[in-house]
């Protein structure tokens, strides 16, 4: 994987109300098929430090985010469909429910941003709603 961009990402999770951001610019690629991209970084602390994650967008409005390493997750984000994921996390594995409420993208090959906001829910009963953007541009020299 030759990561020869930065991805920014800005992200909010708001449970109950309450709202957590976190903000994480990282190396990464940016990987072309016919009518998909994905953005592949590793995450360099917290939790989740050493987990390589893939960030797929298909079509422009299907997202679909794996995760290796000590916490898996896939993840797949439509508008208007719910699909249940099984999440591993620092806190434990159980399976959710998700929804995209928003998926918005104008990412080219020299970069640029990937929009998504989602809800969640445990057995139908809300939980909460997540928002990323990734922010993707060419890294200085070429990495």
């Amino acid at each position: 994987m030759e990561e020869s961009y930065l991805v920014s990402i800005h992200s909010v999770q708001t449970i109950e109300g309450q709202k957590e951001s976190l903000d994480m610019t990282a190396p990464a690629a940016l990987e072309w098929a016919q009518d998909s991209y994905t953005i592949t970084y590793t995450d360099a602390g917290g939790d989740l430090k050493g987990t390589v994650t893939h960030v797929q967008v298909e079509n422009g409005r299907r997202v679909t985010v794996t995760r290796e390493g000590d916490y898996q997750t896939n993840l797949v984000l439509e508008p208007n469909v719910r699909h249940l994921t099984h999440y591993d996390t620092p806190y434990g594995s159980f399976m959710i429910g998700v929804c995209a409420l928003r998926v918005e993208s104008d990412m080219k090959a020299q970069g640029g941003t990937l929009i998504f906001r989602y809800c969640t829910d445990v057995d139908m009963v809300p939980l909460g709603e997540v928002e990323f953007k990734f922010t993707v541009k060419p890294r200085p020299n070429g990495g």
